[in-house]
């Protein structure tokens, strides 16, 4: 990037005012992930989210643009308060402009104006090798290296629901899925196909499942194994747990606005509050 190229800021919280992006934002999600940017998917998190619009920041330069930074929201609660979650999802800054803070300045403007909501809100997402560094230094995230993807089997149920019954569940915020158009709306994601029956979402797949959502971590008891599941533990590197096989890690972070009056929050992680599975 010259010192001749510009670069326009453009702030975006109300989801129809984004509609005419969408082609500019495609064109750069295909060069960050190499492949075209799903419409169906985007209308989902975009346009069809029950929730609210999300707060999103773009940078534009010669007509394009160059950076990307959003989170959609996503609500999280505890046993006693709902506060207002976002999910952090497809950050994308162009080749040419990754040496200038678009980021770092793009993440800020969106935080500014969930600060300024002056609602208990929390920001979340699961950084990759490449990102975490940033949203841990530049971004004042909280990012916890312990969670990881393990195969649930017969063997290992035991062992999962034992560390999951010792936390206090009511304190832990989460994604409820009892409620019926969050639901409906994160189940009927597009290309997936899974429900959730008695309390537990499992999305099937050929030779195993994810498991998708539990609406009480004593319910992984009741889960019938016949193939593997897969399933988000906080497992750390306890040696108690080594037996089990870890598919890949899967970190998870956080940023806190207004939160002041909840100490030391906690998460129940699951699969339902990432945009990958």
């Amino acid at each position: 990037m010259s010192t001749n190229d510009k670069v326009e800021y453009i702030d975006i919280d109300v989801a129809c005012d984004l509609l005419p992006y969408f082609d500019m934002i495609s064109e750069l999600f295909n060069e960050c992930f190499g492949r075209k940017l799903d419409r169906q998917l985007w209308d989902w998190a975009y346009q069809n989210n029950p929730s609210g619009s999300a707060f999103v920041s773009l940078a534009i330069s010669g007509g394009k643009v160059v950076g990307h930074y959003t989170s959609i929201p996503m609500p999280v609660e505890s046993s006693t308060e709902k506060i207002d979650g976002y999910l952090t999802m497809t950050i994308m800054v162009s080749a040419a402009y990754r040496r200038y803070r678009l980021f770092q300045v793009l993440g800020e403007r969106v935080f500014e104006r969930i600060n300024a909501t002056n609602k208990p809100s929390a920001v979340f997402g699961f950084p990759n090798d490449n990102s975490a560094p940033g949203f841990r230094k530049r971004l004042g995230w909280i990012i916890s290296e312990e969670y990881k993807i393990i195969e649930l089997t017969q063997t290992t149920q035991k062992q999962c629901a034992a560390l999951l019954e010792k936390q206090d569940f009511s304190s832990l915020f989460t994604l409820n899925l009892n409620e019926q158009a969050l639901k409906n709306w994160r189940v009927n994601k597009p290309s997936q196909e899974w429900g959730i029956n008695e309390g537990v979402g499992l999305k099937v797949f050929d030779g195993g499942s994810d498991l998708m959502y539990l609406a009480h971590p004593s319910l992984i008891s009741s889960i019938e194994i016949k193939d593997k599941v897969n399933v988000i533990l906080p497992i750390g590197e306890l040696p108690e747990f080594s037996n089990m096989h870890v598919a890949f890690p899967y970190r998870f972070g956080y940023r806190l606005f207004n939160c002041e009056h909840i100490n030391n929050p906690q998460f129940f992680v699951q699969m339902c509050m990432s945009d990958v599975f």
